[in-house]
């Protein structure tokens, strides 16, 4: 018995995420469900409505509320508060950088407030995923392989992980910035999944 019209678009948005929240990938979680790939991959697109059967199937493999699919349920996991009373900071000079994680572990994006400071940071760091650097106050020089960016309050840039970068203050005003990073989930974690 199909589900009511009006719930399946919400659903394949919410079974995705909460599929790679918990670490499954369609494979795995077809399997632990008794479903098709093909079909669970549809769902997910919002090409195909789930029965109520499939529904309790892909509740049970993820060890989840049913509500929890059709968004009805916001838990702790879903919306996950950084308080600023209870982050841990680098220890603070103005002349070297600090930095605070404003997000929880296992976070697929990581966020950090960031004081920068006068002496690059990073010996041309690279990592996976994608990053955003954005500029609350002062100003800051992004320097890649090729090339120098000066970045002022509101500024932003976004680039590819891999791509080398170093960031420096410039001035004697303080540069505060928020760095976000956003990886793949299997290289966060990767909860396994038992037969």
């Amino acid at each position: 018995m199909p589900l009511p019209e009006k719930m399946s678009p919400t659903i394949g948005p919410r079974l995705r995420h909460i599929r790679l929240e918990k670490g499954f990938t369609v494979e795995t979680l077809a399997a632990a469900a008794g479903l098709d790939k093909g079909f669970l991959s549809r769902l997910e697109r919002g090409t195909k409505r789930p029965s109520v059967e499939t529904v309790l199937r892909l509740s049970a493999a993820l060890e989840v509320p049913v509500g929890l699919l059709f968004g009805e349920q916001t838990t702790d996991e879903t919306v996950r508060i950084s308080r600023a009373a209870g982050r841990m900071r680098s220890a603070e000079d103005p002349d070297t950088y600090s930095f605070e994680l404003l997000t929880p572990k296992g976070s697929v994006m990581e966020a950090f407030l960031f004081q920068v400071g006068t002496g690059p940071v990073g010996n041309g760091q690279q990592h996976d995923g994608e990053e955003m650097f954005l500029v609350l106050s002062g100003t800051v020089e992004m320097r890649t392989p090729d090339r120098s960016y000066v970045l002022e309050t509101g500024d932003c840039a976004y680039f590819p992980g891999h791509v080398a970068h170093q960031m420096r203050r410039i001035g004697t005003q303080p540069a505060t910035a928020v760095i976000a990073v956003a990886r793949e989930r299997s290289s966060v974690r990767k909860k396994p999944v038992e037969s």
